[in-house]
C-alpha cells in the first residue's frame, strides 16, 4: 500500500506546489500461501468461511478468511491480498474462479482479481486425484501486480514421472508451479521481476522411506530449476504446503543449501538443521490443523536478497511474516476458535468494505480449511507519481496525478485527527487509473467550516 499525499484543508495550493516532483517509491505487496482443502472427493468449491461466512455462503459482500487477511493490521498497515498461492484446489473453474469472483464482489472493483489459467496436474496426469491431491493455483490482484508467466516445474520425464519415490517415480506428487510477476502498470525490468514457486510436498503418510525421500525428490527438482533456468540473483519465493516442520529433513537441507539462488527460511536464517517446529515447542509457528494445532506445514522461503533486502527489487518487510490466526495463544492441540486466541484482537481495520470481527474470522478459519494461511508483506520499487494539481471546487477535492500506475486503485482518505492510524481514516472516494495520469474528484470531501480536516491520496 502506497501513501502519496497529505494536506490540510487550508493548505491545498502550497502542498500541491511542494509535490510537483517525486522520487521512486516502494509498493507494498501482501503475499499469502494457503492450503484451502478444496479438493475433497475431487469436486469441491471453496469451503464455507473462505470467501463468505459459514452460515451465509453466498454472501460474498460479508467476506471470509481471504478478505479478513486484507483487513489485518500488520506493522500499521492493512491492505487486500496481492498474491494468493493456493494448494488443494479442485480446478480453476470449480474452486478458483469463485474465489476471484468473491474478492471482486467484496471490493466492488470488477476485474480487480484474476488467476493463472494454467491447469496444474497431479500424478497419473490427472487434474485431480481425490482428497488431498488437488492442483496448485494462483490468484492475484491485477491492480498491483502483473502475471508474466505460469510455468510448470516438472520432473525429468515430465508429468509421467509424477508420483511416489518408492514406486520409482520422482517423489513430486503434485506438479509444482513457477509464476513470474512484476508490479502492475509499469514497464518490467531486471529490478522489479520476481518469481514464486508453489509446491505441495508429499504428506507424512505411508512409510517414512517414501514420504521423506519423496519430499527430498521434489525439493531437488525445484532447487535445480531455480539454479539452472533463472539468472543468478533472481528474486524468488518458494511457498506452499511443505508437509513437515522438521529442519533435519533432507528436503529442507536441499532448499536452503548455500549456492546459486539459495533459499532462507525466515524462522531459521542461520540454517540450523536440528530444529523441529512440529509439536508444542513453537506454538506460534504452527499452521495445521485449525481444529487440532500441531504441525508447521506451510512456508514462505525466499532468496537471500529478498530476506536481507540487498540490491533493488522485492524485499521482505521485517516483522510481517506470520501465521494468520495464530500468535501462540492457541494451545498446542487446541482449536483456533477457542476463547484463548487473541491473534486478531485489535488487529483488524475498521475502514474496510466491511468490518469482519475477530470472533467471526476464528470461526471462518476452522471451517475454511484444516490449514492456516501464512502471510508476509514485501516491498517492490515502482516509479513515484507526480502531483500536478490540488484544488477545491466548491465542496469537492480535485487532485491531478501524473505518472500513475495504469489500473492502479487510488483512494482519498480523510481524518480530522492527524494522529489517527490510517486504518481509522474514512475512505471518501475510489478511482481506478485508466492510464498514467488522471484527475481525481472526491465529491463533498471538503467542509470549508472545518479547521482540522486532513486528506491522504493512497494507492492500493
Amino acid at each position: 500500500m502506497n501513501k502519496f499525499l497529505l494536506i490540510g484543508a487550508a493548505g491545498l495550493a502550497v502542498a500541491a506546489c511542494s509535490l510537483l516532483t517525486a522520487s521512486a517509491q516502494m509498493r507494498t505487496l501482501r503475499i499469502v500461501t494457503y492450503n484451502i482443502q478444496a479438493d475433497v472427493s475431487g469436486l469441491t468449491p471453496p469451503l464455507p468461511g473462505l470467501i463468505a461466512p459459514p452460515g451465509d455462503t453466498n454472501n460474498y459482500a460479508a467476506g471470509g478468511v481471504l478478505e479478513g487477511i486484507g483487513e489485518e493490521i500488520v506493522n500499521g498497515n492493512a491492505q487486500p491480498i496481492d498474491v494468493l498461492a493456493l494448494q488443494e484446489t479442485t480446478s480453476n473453474s470449480i474452486t478458483v474462479t469463485p474465489i476471484v469472483n468473491a474478492l471482486n464482489t467484496f471490493y466492488a472493483v470488477p476485474g480487480m482479481y484474476s488467476n493463472s489459467i494454467y491447469p496444474a496436474t497431479q500424478f497419473g496426469g490427472k487434474t485431480n486425484n481425490g482428497t488431498g491431491n488437488g492442483p496448485n493455483a494462483m490468484v492475484y490482484n491485477t491492480r498491483t501486480v502483473q502475471l508474466l508467466a505460469s510455468t510448470p516445474v516438472d520432473p525429468p520425464g515430465g508429468t509421467n514421472n509424477l508420483g511416489a519415490f518408492s514406486s520409482g517415480k520422482s517423489g513430486m506428487y503434485r506438479e509444482a508451479m513457477r509464476y513470474q510477476f512484476a508490479p502492475a502498470g509499469v514497464a518490467t525490468n531486471g529490478s522489479n521481476i520476481f518469481y514464486i514457486y508453489v509446491s505441495h510436498y508429499k504428506a507424512t503418510s505411508g512409510s517414512a522411506f517414501n514420504y521423506t525421500n519423496s519430499r527430498a525428490g521434489e525439493a531437488s527438482i525445484v532447487r535445480s530449476n531455480m539454479m539452472t533456468t533463472l539468472p543468478t540473483g533472481a528474486r524468488i519465493l518458494h511457498v506452499g504446503d511443505f508437509n513437515t516442520g522438521d529442519a533435519s529433513e533432507l528436503m529442507y537441507a536441499i532448499l536452503t543449501a548455500p549456492g546459486t539462488n539459495q533459499l532462507i527460511d525466515p524462522l531459521n536464517p542461520s540454517r540450523d538443521l536440528t530444529t523441529n517446529w512440529d509439536g508444542g515447542g513453537f506454538p506460534v509457528n504452527l499452521t495445521e490443523s485449525t481444529m487440532f494445532l500441531q504441525y508447521r506445514d506451510d512456508y514462505h522461503m525466499m532468496t537471500t536478497n529478498i530476506y536481507y533486502g540487498s540490491g533493488s527489487g522485492l524485499k521482505l518487510i521485517s516483522g510481517t511474516y506470520h501465521v494468520f490466526g495464530n500468535n501462540g495463544t492457541t494451545p498446542y492441540l487446541g482449536t483456533v476458535n477457542s476463547g484463548s486466541n487473541t491473534s486478531l484482537t485489535n488487529r483488524l481495520a475498521t475502514n474496510g468494505p466491511v468490518f469482519i470481527t475477530a470472533a467471526q474470522l476464528y470461526k471462518d478459519l476452522t471451517n475454511a480449511s484444516d490449514h492456516l494461511p501464512v502471510v508476509a508483506d514485501y516491498t517492490i520499487p515502482v516509479p513515484a507519481p507526480l502531483f500536478t494539481g490540488v484544488s477545491i471546487a466548491g465542496t469537492n477535492l480535485v487532485v491531478t496525478v501524473a505518472n500513475s500506475a495504469t489500473g492502479g486503485v487510488y483512494l482519498v482518505l480523510m481524518s480530522t485527527n492527524l494522529s489517527l492510524p490510517l486504518t481509522n481514516w474514512t475512505i471518501l472516494a475510489t478511482n481506478v487509473a485508466s492510464g498514467n495520469s488522471f484527475i481525481f474528484t472526491a465529491t463533498n470531501a471538503v467542509n470549508p467550516a472545518a479547521t482540522n480536516r486532513f486528506y491522504l491520496l493512497q494507492q492500493r
